[in-house]
């Protein structure tokens, strides 16, 4: 039987709203026959909807349709072998106007052979719906309490990794520190051992001289060993002998070796300390990040709690339309539950299943 055009206008209108409107506005619809106590249809419902939402790679959650090539990979996913055009020779029965899209209603129409003029008539729970949006405002400060404390636990974690990082590099930083030091000392002691070695060749030298010298002034000497100690005396003060030259140039050697490692060692040095600064001011700055994330995640458990009991609440005092928007709600409470800390989630869990059974 053809569409009034009434209902022809809504369903175009209703099939133009986001996927999760869609939804709603569907279980809303049919919630006592279809939906009322049946978990598993309400989850597949929820499942088609998302599966909408994972094809609709431009629009995503604003999207309302998709194109046919989605469209048949949608129905293949959930193991339909029905393609496109059949569906769409099904929907021509009703006479819907197609625009080469299908939407989630269109599909949701054909998927369980639904009343149109029921579905684009039915109430959506007008009657509560002060309560009801009371609801999905505390549902939407949950989920972006959570969508914080996920982007707060992520930089938590960023922060982290850095402070770990820069303090591995301090570490290496200071370990190469030590390191030269330790060549630093090393080259100061060789340099020590060139300078008495060096001072005790000139004293050895010097008392050397001053004995020729003095042999050379002796007059209780002979004239042939005075000219001997004279002559000697020339010769040394020519020319130093080998063991004082080696001398002389190991010290000056040393000496450019620990000029060498100390500005090395001041270097390398100054390069720990910086790295050590860096390492701190990383660390500081995780543990502020870390007190964030915990404060983030405390405040979406805290916006969690206080909707899903208002939405307990809500729940058992409405009776009528609405219930479907109800059940959207609090799977995605459910959801964004997830996001809890383990152990809380099941302390949660545990408190809202005595809850039920009161």
């Amino acid at each position: 039987m053809p569409l009034e055009a009434k209902d022809m206008n809504k369903l175009k209108e209703l099939s133009a709203k986001t996927y999760r409107e869609q939804a709603i506005w569907f279980l809303n619809a049919f919630w006592g026959p279809k939906f009322d106590g049946k978990e598993d249809e309400c989850d597949m419902v929820w499942k088609y909807m998302n599966k909408f939402i994972d094809l609709d790679l431009k629009k995503k959650k604003k999207g309302c349709e998709l194109n046919e090539f989605d469209a048949h990979r949608f129905l293949e996913s959930f193991g339909m072998t029905l393609s496109v055009k059949e569906m769409r020779e099904k929907l021509r029965e009703i006479d819907i106007d197609f625009n080469k899209h299908v939407s989630l209603t269109e599909f949701l129409i054909y998927n369980y052979k639904a009343d149109v003029h029921h579905l684009v008539t039915a109430s959506q729970g007008e009657k509560d719906m002060e309560k009801i949006n009371e609801a999905q405002r505390l549902l939407e400060k949950a989920q972006a309490d959570c969508e914080t404390a996920r982007d707060a636990a992520a930089k938590a974690k960023e922060a982290a990794d850095k402070a770990n990082e820069s303090k591995l590099l301090a570490i290496k930083a200071e370990n190469e520190a030590k390191s030269v030091e330790n060549e630093l000392r090393k080259a100061q002691a060789e340099q020590k051992a060139a300078e008495d070695a060096l001072k005790a060749e000139e004293e050895k030298f010097e008392k050397k001289k001053q004995n020729l010298k003095k042999k050379s002034m002796d007059s209780t000497l002979g004239i042939v060993k005075r000219n001997k100690a004279a002559n000697l005396l020339q010769q040394l003060e020519a020319k130093d002998p080998l063991p004082l030259q080696r001398a002389k140039i190991t010290q000056a050697a040393v000496v450019k070796k620990c000029e060498r490692a100390t500005k090395k060692a001041a270097k390398v040095t100054a390069k720990a300390v910086a790295a050590r600064e860096v390492a701190e001011a990383d660390a500081k700055s995780a543990e502020d990040a870390k007190i964030a994330s915990e404060e983030a995640v405390a405040a979406a458990e805290k916006a969690i709690e206080d909707a899903t009991e208002f939405l307990e609440k809500v729940k058992q005092e409405v009776k009528g339309a609405g219930k479907g928007k109800l059940w959207i709600m609090d799977r995605e409470l459910a959801e964004a539950r997830k996001y809890m800390p383990k152990h809380k989630l099941k302390k949660f869990i545990k408190e809202r299943e005595a809850e039920k059974e009161k």
